[in-house]
């Protein structure tokens, strides 16, 4: 038994130092490898190497890619295959992949510039914007009926909540001086009159709903004379106007005797004679008790009435538009409606146009309902740009419109040139006293003269004609 045992334990010794020996060789030639960071973020959609991540080893490496996958944000592990001698082992590096590089914005300008009244769409804003990556937003105090520069924001997002800021600039450029209607030129005073120059000139500006008006010279209205004055009136753009004036103070100033001359409706539809064509009136209170039958027998093929004025917000109906409308009805006459209009805010005549739609109820128009707008006498004291006017009337074209009604614009040869905007797509009421309209616009009615006589009406009547084509 005792030599047995001593050959077990001389086994087992034997066993334990060859274990321990080559325990020690593994040991030293186990394979090795560090990496240079033990969880790496990389940054997504960027090259990175595997190899450029070894640190130390001391054999050799095989990696299962070349480049670390960075297409999509997330957690990912590639194996690092290491071989010495004839041991081998795998060394696992973990890595994450984020995304936090804001996207890059884009600018096609850094100014964009339109003359003023070529508004600025938002189309148009977006399309100087682009980004590589997400989406934006944009964000601005551009105002189109002020001149000027204003400021576009922009705020790009990506799908990993990465956000860039950027701007740009919108120069709403005014180059357009102020318009001069009445100059005041060789106006005439009594001696001793009061000499006020608001009420005798009148102007107006596209952009500024108040320049600034001045003049020098003095005016004594308590000596006959004449007193010249140099006045200018400049907007906030700083465009200017100039113009020299000559007011006279007399001892008295003759009266006019009124022109009587009138224009038979028979003679104006053989004047006017023509294919396309109808010939009418337009009436309002002024024209009193109107027989319709009458009016029908003499020619007349159709009936624009106003419906009233508005001022401030209300409609102050024509005291002879309800006649008006039934008797042209009964007598089978085709009628349009016009609104004579003092409002110079919009919100004052969408109101009073509430009252217009109240008034005509369920009445069918064959005619337009009519925008008349002609204030220009004074005009600085509305304290409204052209733009604002213009403004005016496309929200009741709007409202006219969507309550079933066609809409037109009447305006004079002159203010359809120089204020009214869009006259190419806009119906037109014409009214120029011409025997020939020298109007270039296109317009569908033109009112040839306020002084025409027709049967059924006592007194003086606009005419008119109406092309059909």
């Amino acid at each position: 038994m005792k030599t047995k045992t001593k050959v077990t334990l001389c086994i087992v010794l034997f066993l334990s130092i060859l274990a321990l020996s080559f325990g020690g060789w593994y040991f030293f030639l186990r394979p090795q490898l560090t990496f240079t960071e033990e969880h790496p973020v990389l940054e997504r959609t960027q090259t990175y190497y595997t190899k450029d991540y070894i640190a130390e080893t001391n054999g050799e490496v095989t990696i299962e890619s070349d480049r670390f996958v960075t297409e999509k944000v997330g957690t990912y592990t590639v194996n690092y295959h290491v071989e010495k001698w004839i041991f081998k082992k795998d060394f696992p590096l973990t890595y994450e992949v984020k995304d936090t590089v804001p996207p890059v914005i884009t600018l096609q300008s850094e100014v964009l510039a339109h003359d003023f009244g070529d508004f600025f769409t938002e189309e148009e804003m977006r399309a100087n914007v682009s980004v590589n990556e997400g989406s934006f937003t944009l964000t601005t105090d551009y105002d189109p009926y002020k001149a000027g520069e204003s400021t576009v924001r922009i705020l790009a997002t990506d799908d990993y909540g990465n956000v860039s800021e950027a701007s740009y600039r919108l120069l709403n450029e005014d180059k357009e001086a102020p318009l001069l209607f009445r100059s005041g030129n060789w106006t005439e005073y009594v001696i001793g009159e009061e000499f006020n120059i608001n009420k005798i000139v009148s102007y107006g500006d596209n952009a500024d709903p108040l320049p600034v008006f001045e003049y020098t010279g003095e005016v004594d209205t308590s000596k006959v004379g004449e007193y010249p004055l140099h006045a200018s009136v400049t907007d906030a753009s700083g465009n200017k106007t100039e113009w020299d004036l000559t007011i006279v103070v007399k001892e008295e100033i003759p009266e006019e005797e009124p022109a009587d001359y009138s224009y038979p409706f028979e003679e104006f539809k053989a004047d006017y004679a023509g294919e396309n064509r109808q010939f009418g009136i337009d009436i309002s209170t002024w024209q009193g008790d109107i027989d319709f039958s009458k009016v029908k027998a003499a020619g007349c093929e159709f009936v624009i009435m106003r419906i009233g004025y508005s001022h401030q917000g209300k409609l102050f109906l024509d005291e002879k538009f309800r006649q008006n409308l039934s008797g042209a009805k009964a007598a089978g006459l085709p009628v349009g409606v016009y609104l004579f209009s003092y409002d110079y805010l919009e919100s004052e005549m969408l109101t009073a146009l509430e009252d217009v739609f109240e008034e005509l109820g369920d009445t069918k128009l064959e005619l337009p309902l009519i925008f008349d707008w002609e204030n220009f006498g004074r005009f600085q004291n509305y304290e409204m740009s052209f733009l604002q006017l213009n403004r005016m009337y496309d929200v009741f074209e709007e409202q006219v419109e969507a309550h079933g009604y066609r809409s037109m614009l009447y305006g004079s040869r002159y203010y359809l040139a120089n204020i009214w905007q869009k006259t190419d797509t806009r119906p037109i009421w014409l009214a120029q006293y011409n025997s020939v309209p020298t109007y270039e616009g296109q317009f569908e009615i033109w009112q040839r003269t306020d002084v025409g006589v027709i049967d059924g009406i006592d007194g003086k009547v606009d005419l008119n004609i109406l092309y059909t084509n």
